[in-house]
């Protein structure tokens, strides 16, 4: 009798146990959602309709709302670029002051939930309770905002996105070797026209690929549609599943086909992308080392840090500020302060339940995440085993994948599993581990592939297996990436709406599905409330584990 070795069928079994994982997260709800819309049950048989199809591209009230998330995501994403751009080019290349204490605001507004940030501008711009308006309506002049319009929409998703559009960019322009601005210079060209000339015509590449991601995030956002277009009638796709969702029955067919739409509007997005770019050259990276070159502003220096400081305040610092006060409010602005509030948080059973929810699936989807997309990056970054390269396709492909879609396909592939799961938060844990799994594997898989092979392989000289490798040599080298995607999936899940909105049931729900439900029946400031424990949740956990791992790396 052959013996068994159990090394080598563990390194086997492993990568095989991978892929089936993966299919299950990623390929079958996709697959779901194509079913649920192509095919119909008549007398006990499935058969193949163009119906549902029909329905929504003949229907007013659904062309309306392709029409809208089709423009309002295009001006969102041109308006996330043109502020994103500029910031990225002012942090990279210039010499405006408080340089590094200005990058960082600049991302913060990533981690204001979408919902949140829609609901603070709600509270600046409604026109009846909106601060920005209370001068003029104290005159009896009618209110000049309105936040429930189109631009509305567009405004609040731009400034909401341009930090994503600032981090593409910023790298890319950090990367670039000074040389050809350097011979511009002596062209004769001064330095804006070096870089009106040089620096962004050279950039594409990293701008495209911002306006992309914002305009893919764009399409898939419910949170933001809903708060500022429910009010007018101005509905997005999202919105109108929402809607079919609480229809009864609901119309799944029309569901999937309009979740579909989103998908193809991203697949659109980035096919356009790589047809922009193709057959042209934008490398600027020898293999020289260099230093990017600054650009010295003079006397526009502290004029070009207002400028930042006026992106951040309106994006977070007001906000912010605002929703403490409507929070400490008896009702928006009303003058009356109160600890009502604050005392709801405490005691009301359904915060609590909502929170204890939100942290379990949270925890569980984050940890279990960050495992996956470190595995998915190790087995193509380490080994040679076949379809390696089709396993972090598939993994990275939800990325393109706007979330209330996705999380239609998860709902509609559990519904029909035979297993208990349909109801309960695992089937939201399942969700989140299929659409974000991509962020950890990314944030990973960068710093994986800088360390070189041959310290690993020094390790297995000396004695020790893959798995004592594995834990000893390449873990905590790569461990900094792995906390950072684990922070990253924590911030995203613990306000998380459109991928909760079709999985939760009333034993599930989770803060953001509670913040949802008080604004729908009006209760403002307590929505406000929500809203400051989902930041102080998210900013709490992340700075404790922040703080401890630099404690643990400090030096003794």
């Amino acid at each position: 009798m052959v013996p068994i070795d159990r090394r080598r069928l563990a390194l086997r079994t492993a990568p095989l146990a991978l892929y089936a994982v993966t299919a299950i997260l990623v390929v079958l709800p996709l697959a779901a959602l194509l079913f649920q819309g192509f095919t119909n049950e008549s007398q006990g048989r499935l058969q193949f309709t163009w119906h549902y199809v029909s329905a929504v591209f003949v229907e007013g009230g659904y062309w309306s709302a392709l029409a809208n998330t089709f423009i309002v995501a295009i001006a969102a994403s041109l308006l996330a670029t043109l502020l994103g751009v500029p910031l990225a080019w002012t942090i990279a290349r210039t010499d405006v002051p408080a340089k590094r204490w200005l990058e960082q605001l600049v991302v913060l507004p990533m981690f204001i939930p979408p919902f949140v940030g829609a609901f603070a501008w709600l509270l600046m711009a409604a026109p009846r309770i909106g601060l920005l308006n209370l001068p003029f309506m104290s005159l009896s002049i009618n209110a000049p905002l309105d936040i429930y319009t189109r631009l509305g929409m567009v405004w609040v998703m731009g400034i909401y996105l341009a930090p994503y559009v600032f981090l593409i960019v910023v790298s890319a322009l950090r990367n670039m070797d000074p040389t050809l601005e350097e011979a511009a210079q002596i062209g004769g060209l001064t330095g804006w026209q070096t870089t009106v000339r040089v620096t962004l015509p050279v950039s594409p590449p990293s701008i495209l690929a911002g306006a992309v991601l914002a305009f893919v995030i764009s399409v898939g956002l419910f949170g933001t549609p809903v708060l500022l277009g429910f009010t007018n009638q101005i509905y997005l796709v999202t919105s109108r599943i929402y809607l079919e969702l609480q229809s009864f029955p609901p119309a799944y067919g029309v569901i999937a086909i309009l979740a579909l739409y989103l998908m193809a509007l991203a697949v659109v997005a980035h096919t356009l992308q790589q047809w922009a770019l193709r057959g042209r050259s934008f490398v600027t990276v020898s293999g020289k080392n260099f230093r990017p070159r600054q650009l010295r502003l003079r006397g526009a220096r502290y004029a070009v840090a207002t400028g930042v400081w006026l992106y951040v305040t309106l994006t977070a610092i007001a906000p912010i500020t605002l929703i403490v006060v409507a929070t400490l409010s008896t009702y928006a602005w009303s003058g009356r302060f109160t600890w009502a509030n604050l005392d709801y948080l405490w005691s009301s059973n359904d915060v609590r339940s909502t929170l204890a929810n939100t942290l379990t699936i949270t925890l569980i989807a984050a940890t279990v995440a960050t495992v996956i997309g470190f595995a998915v990056a190790w087995v193509a970054a380490r080994t040679r085993l076949p379809g390696r390269r089709a396993l972090e396709y598939l993994i990275l492909f939800p990325i393109s994948v706007p979330s209330l879609a996705f999380a239609v396909g998860v709902a509609f592939l559990w519904v029909r599993v035979p297993l208990p799961v349909y109801g309960t938060m695992w089937i939201i844990v399942l969700g989140f581990l299929g659409r974000y799994t991509s962020y950890a594997h990314r944030s990973i898989a960068g710093s994986l592939v800088q360390i070189h092979p041959e310290l690993e392989e020094s390790a297995r000289v000396a004695g020790y297996g893959w798995s004592r490798t594995l834990s000893r040599i390449t873990l905590p080298l790569v461990w900094p990436s792995v906390v950072s995607g684990w922070l990253m999936l924590y911030s995203i899940f613990t306000t998380e709406l459109s991928m909760v909105l079709p999985l939760y049931t009333a034993d599930t729900r989770t803060v953001s599905i509670l913040a949802f439900d008080t604004w729908s029946v009006g209760r403002f400031s307590q929505v406000a409330g929500l809203s400051l424990l989902q930041l102080v949740v998210g900013a709490g956990v992340m700075y404790a584990v922040s703080g401890a791992i630099r404690r643990r790396d400090a030096p003794v």
